[in-house]
């Protein structure tokens, strides 16, 4: 039997182990932190248990709903109507419709209808490898404008990428429009999906099958070494003890494996090293009572230095009035 090694216990590690031993193949995950489940892992919040950063399902997440019906947890699969807003200039306008950007006062109707265009366009995208290699600034300011960009999108993007934000691919940015644009009920209303129980149902679900399955599921165990000089019996070096494989699976930040990446030729190495990673930070914070009635509000204002507000009570409501 062909044996695996997979680096990281988030979704994509428990997912790979899982469909791995469904096709009889011994799987291995070695997880660095105390618990399993990466980015998509819970954590006690004022007694609520709630996820370390927010996640949404939109409709063509169709790869999810398929290992939500094998795990037998598809019924916890839950649709919101969500609404959308932005604030700009000091003012919170409605966002997400055809009404709303044709209502809103500070872009030009020739600068609506060209958002409006391109956003119905990547809707249509069906191969973003092309996209690919393209700047997605240059991508969005030959769709809309130069006008259009800098109120609707420069401010967004310099907050979240910071000295990164003319590095970005088109094809990221197009696929994340798509992704939510298709989620929608029809043009005037958009629908966002949750897990009921949050990510960790999903979470406890795949740990369940892999461990019924025979999978190894190791905690608190940070791989120190990925050695593929020997490319028939590659290895790991974990906890001062060496586990091998026929193959590895990382699903951890590229480059951090270009770090213990070793025998490996070096122009392997060097393309690992290449890919920039920038972290992600969250605030979470529990109030009283509603800040908007959106889901996910952008914020493009001069007097606030982030770019969103998440109401996730607004999708799913966790524990009563509180938000």
């Amino acid at each position: 039997m062909k044996k695996a090694i997979i680096i990281g216990a988030g979704v994509m590690g428990l997912s790979a182990g899982y469909y791995l031993l469904k096709n009889g193949v011994e799987a291995d995950i070695y997880e660095a932190e105390a618990s399993i489940g990466g980015m998509a892992a819970h954590f006690d919040f004022d007694d609520i248990s709630i996820e370390k950063f927010y996640h949404f399902i939109c409709k063509p997440d169709k790869s999810l709903f398929l290992i939500l019906k094998e795990l037998g947890i598809l019924d916890k699969l839950k649709w919101t109507p969500t609404k959308m807003g932005y604030f700009y200039d000091g003012k919170l306008y409605k966002w997400g419709t055809p009404p709303a950007l044709i209502s809103f006062p500070k872009l030009d109707l020739f600068s609506k209808i060209r958002y409006g265009l391109h956003a119905m366009y990547a809707t249509k995208i069906a191969n973003f490898s092309k996209l690919d290699k393209k700047n997605a600034v240059e991508w969005i300011k030959k769709w809309i404008g130069n006008s259009a960009y800098k109120v609707l999108w420069q401010k967004l993007f310099e907050l979240k990428f910071f000295k990164y934000t003319d590095n970005l691919s088109a094809a990221w940015i197009a696929s994340r429009i798509r992704r939510v644009g298709l989620s929608r009920k029809n043009i005037m209303q958009e629908g966002l999906g949750y897990i009921e129980g949050g990510s960790s149902a999903l979470i406890e679900a795949l740990e369940k099958n892999i461990n019924a399955m025979g999978g190894k599921i190791y905690t608190n165990s940070q791989v120190d070494e990925i050695n593929v000089e020997n490319l028939n019996e590659v290895f790991i070096n974990v906890n001062n003890t060496t586990a091998r494989a026929d193959f590895i699976i990382s699903t951890i930040p590229l480059p951090i494996v270009a770090n213990i990446l070793k025998g490996a030729p070096r122009q392997i190495i060097d393309k690992y090293k290449k890919v920039t990673n920038i972290p992600v930070v969250c605030a979470v914070c529990k109030l009283k009572q509603k800040i908007t009635e959106n889901f996910w509000l952008n914020i493009n204002d001069d007097s606030i230095s982030i770019p969103g507000i998440i109401e996730y009570t607004n999708l799913n409501v966790l524990n009563g009035n509180d938000h």
